[in-house]
C-alpha cells in the first residue's frame, strides 16, 4: 500500500479533503509519529487493512456526493451546470429575436387588413362616381334621342337614322345681360 508512504511527493491535484482524510489516517495507523531511523515500515495487519478499505470506500463517497457542506461540486455535477448557465443566455436572446418576429407578424397582418379595408372603401367610392356619371349621362342621351326623334326625316316618315353613339348636348340659347355697370356691383350705393 503505497498511498500512505510519506516519501512520495504531495499529489498536485487532490482535494483538500483527501489529504486531511490521509493525514488523519496516517496519524491513527501510528505511521506519521513513528521516527525515520526505524527502517520500513512494518505489513500493517487485518484491521488496519478493513480501516483502510472503509476509509477509503469513505473518501469514494464523499467525493460522489460532494463531501458535505461548502466542498466543491464533483467534475461530473460541474460540466453539466456549466453548460447550462452558458446556455441562459442563447435561450434569451433566441426568446427575444421569437418575440420581436412575433410583434413584427402581428404589425404586418394589421397594416394589410387596414390596406384591404382602403381598398375596399376605395372600390364603393369608385363604383359610386361611375353610377353618379351613368345617372348624369342618362338624361342627356334621353334628351339626344328626342331632338332626333324630332328631325325632318322622322317626320317625313322615313327610317331613323342610327347615330354614331356620340352624345351630342343641346345647344340653349346664351342668356342676356344687361349691359349696364351699376347692375353688377355688390356694395355699390347710389
Amino acid at each position: 500500500m503505497s498511498w500512505h508512504d510519506a516519501t512520495r511527493p504531495a499529489r498536485l491535484s487532490e482535494p483538500e479533503e483527501d489529504r486531511a482524510l490521509r493525514a488523519e489516517l496516517q496519524g491513527m495507523l501510528g505511521l506519521g509519529q513513528a521516527p525515520a531511523s526505524f527502517g520500513p515500515p512494518s505489513a500493517p495487519c487485518q484491521d488496519a487493512d478493513a480501516l483502510v478499505r472503509s476509509l477509503r470506500q469513505e473518501a469514494i463517497r464523499r467525493r460522489r456526493t460532494g463531501g458535505g457542506q461548502g466542498a466543491p461540486a464533483p467534475k461530473s455535477l460541474r460540466l453539466p451546470l456549466l453548460l447550462a448557465a452558458a446556455s441562459v443566455p442563447v435561450l434569451l436572446s433566441i426568446t427575444a429575436v421569437g418575440s420581436w418576429g412575433v410583434k413584427q407578424k402581428r404589425r404586418a397582418d394589421a397594416l394589410e387588413a387596414r390596406t384591404l379595408e382602403l381598398e375596399s372603401i376605395q372600390n364603393r367610392v369608385e363604383a359610386a362616381r361611375e353610377g353618379q356619371r351613368k345617372r348624369e349621362s342618362l338624361p342627356i342621351l334621353q334628351a339626344a334621342e328626342a331632338n332626333q326623334g324630332k328631325t325632318p326625316e322622322a317626320k317625313s316618315g322615313s327610317a331613323p337614322s342610327r347615330g354614331t353613339g356620340e352624345l351630342v348636348k343641346p345647344e340653349e340659347p346664351p342668356a342676356r345681360l344687361d349691359v349696364r355697370p351699376d347692375q353688377h356691383r355688390v356694395n355699390d350705393r347710389r
